[in-house]
């Protein structure tokens, strides 16, 4: 008789309840006289389990049975106790009330010397009560309502039946069922305002999908970056030290790989003139065109280089339309406006292009029309709620081609 084997069964019981004496021969690979012979070493043994004939009928532990602290082993006991002290933050609430009377079950403790806080810094007291509510709703099946800021800063209403709280990359979500889009949703804790637990209830346990990426993986961008000495502490911080060279001076070179989105632009321009973009060259090239517009509106807070409500309106024109008649940049189709003209080589104000891409008759940024396109891909969908940026790159390539400057290089 194996003594594993018991105890499994023991557990199997109490997380399950009722299995059937077939079942249970199945799944240790015995016969069902086995598990019957089983049963009654248990039940020798003192543990209050029966067993019923005919259909419906099965193994199960009498109500109410909970396993002697024998059950485990000291390391498992250890294991545990450590599991519970880690927590902090939002995840670790009532944990501390747990690990004493766990602690006092067991008669010993452990030391102290692991903790895992998945709170953000400076994190007040309304993230771990909004933690408790949503854990409240989702076990007790209420109804919540919210609302909810979108990554593109539209903010709706939502009614939601709560499912489960997961914690991914850096951000605590919410998974639920979303009755106002009659499907799964996956919402961040942070963008969830004026939360409300309401006294409706729903009967049915639910299984939402697992949390996938929206809009599918950016492609991977292979990065070279070079960085001043100043910046060697967030260096070690954020990248791996086989990723780190350290070169004469005190610089180091980092080679790396990031999904090429808009997140690793705002990323490098997060180190300031601390970093220098090495390699690929469009990334490099694509960081200095962003440094230099948060330069221009910073200078002069009331320019406002992409005005993309015009962009909307070229977009739905003819294929056949003349674009470079329209009053907008023939480069980058901002509106053009009197005081956003660049000039020409002879300080006249030029019929077709605007400051930012034209200057003293050249162009600013030597670029192709696709890499203008990625450029204005960004702004253009923070300016069109619910429009993604692979969407503003399909409306732009539609009319780039007709814009003046893409026409003549093309020619």
């Amino acid at each position: 008789m194996s003594q594993s084997r018991l105890f499994e069964m023991v557990y199997l019981l109490l997380e399950k309840g009722k299995i059937s004496a077939p079942a249970l021969a199945e799944r240790f690979e015995v016969s069902v006289r086995t598990i019957y012979r089983d049963v009654d070493a248990l039940s020798a043994a003192g543990v209050p389990i029966y067993a019923t004939p005919g259909r419906g009928g099965g193994v199960a532990l009498m109500d109410h049975y909970v396993l002697s602290r024998a059950a485990l082993s000291a390391e498992e006991q250890g294991q545990l106790l450590t599991a519970l002290r880690s927590l902090s933050g939002d995840a670790g609430l009532g944990s501390a009330e747990t690990l004493s009377k766990l602690s006092a079950l067991f008669q010993r403790s452990e030391p102290d010397w692991l903790q895992v806080d998945l709170s953000r810094w400076g994190s007040s007291a309304e993230a771990n009560i909004k933690f408790q509510r949503l854990k409240e709703a989702i076990l007790s099946r209420k109804v919540i309502s919210f609302t909810y800021v979108s990554s593109y800063g539209e903010k709706t209403a939502r009614q939601v039946l709560p499912a489960k709280l997961v914690f991914k990359g850096q951000a605590w979500y919410l998974q639920g069922f979303c009755l106002d889009k009659q499907d799964y949703r996956t919402f961040r804790l942070s963008r969830m305002l004026t939360l409300a637990v309401t006294e409706r209830t729903f009967p049915t346990p639910l299984s939402p999908p697992p949390i996938r990426d929206s809009g599918g993986t950016p492609p991977i961008v292979e990065l070279r970056l070079r960085f001043s000495p100043t910046a060697a502490y967030r260096v070690y911080d954020e990248f791996e030290e086989d990723q780190v060279t350290a070169l004469p001076g005190g610089f180091l070179e980092v080679s790396t790989s990031f999904p090429e989105d808009g997140w690793v632009y705002g990323y490098l321009l997060s180190f300031g003139g601390q970093v220098e973009i090495l390699s690929p060259e469009r990334v490099r090239r694509q960081v200095g065109r962003l440094a230099r517009e948060i330069l221009e509106k910073c200078e002069n807070p009331d320019v406002r280089c992409h005005g993309f409500s015009a962009i909307m309106a070229a977009s739905r024109t003819k294929e056949d339309a003349t674009m470079n008649e329209k009053p907008f940049c023939q480069s980058c189709a901002m509106p053009l406006t009197q005081d956003l003209r660049g000039t020409e080589a002879d300080g006249s104000s030029s019929p077709h292009y605007c400051k930012y891409c034209y200057d003293k008759g050249r162009f600013t940024q030597g670029m192709t029309m696709e890499e203008m396109i990625d450029f204005c891909a960004g702004p253009m969908a923070q300016a069109n709620p619910g429009m993604t940026e692979e969407q503003a790159r399909q409306q732009m390539r539609k009319f780039f081609p007709l814009l003046l400057r893409w026409k003549e290089e093309q020619a």
